[in-house]
């Protein structure tokens, strides 16, 4: 699955900005955080996408030994539906969290920055040049299906594009639900 940049929604995004929240293409990238110094503290990473022969399933960020189905946005963390019940029902404002179903693609573990090289001698634009920072311990997935009971009135063009490609699908409809698994009916 292709993920469109948010910011000019042509482009493929190859990277994912934490402090903007935001996918973004090369292009785009390079022109939102060289507006300012500040913005070029950014931290990036890069989106790595799928290998069919890769079957890594990514563990659950709070008990580490089921398999993760759900990315809470504000939470910054994936989860599976034994930990995601009792966090995400436990109050008012927790409810209101974004949580997204998984897709395949993941951020890589390293931080991404670019460098400018001066091009004075051509008259250009500075030539970005990437670097990879130290990994990172924490590994999360940018970029999820929609749950469509959780809207707040934002929605980027990511979660528009999956709504539209996935019509009618709920993360309810994917949990299982019956009453014997959970006592107290989640």
């Amino acid at each position: 699955m292709k993920i469109q940049c948010d910011v000019c929604n042509k482009e493929e995004a190859t990277v994912f900005c934490t402090a903007d929240e935001a996918a973004l293409c090369d292009a785009c990238d390079h022109r939102v955080h060289h507006a300012n110094k500040l913005a070029s503290k950014h931290q990036r990473f890069t989106l790595l996408h799928p290998c069919s022969s890769s079957k890594q399933v990514p563990f659950c960020d709070i008990c580490q030994e089921k398999r993760a189905f759900l990315f809470c946005q504000q939470d910054r963390a994936i989860l599976c539906r034994d930990c995601d019940v009792p966090i995400h029902s436990a109050n008012e404002h927790t409810q209101r969290h974004n949580r997204f179903l998984l897709t395949g693609v993941k951020l890589s573990s390293r931080s991404a920055t670019y460098n400018t090289t001066s091009s004075s001698s051509n008259g250009g634009d500075s030539v970005p040049e990437f670097k990879v920072n130290n990994p990172i311990s924490s590994i999360s997935p940018p970029n999820f299906n929609p749950s469509s009971n959780e809207v707040d009135g934002s929605t980027s063009s990511i979660s528009e594009y999956l709504i539209e490609m996935l019509p009618g699908w709920h993360v309810e409809d994917l949990l299982d639900s019956s009453p014997s698994l959970s006592p107290i009916g989640f």
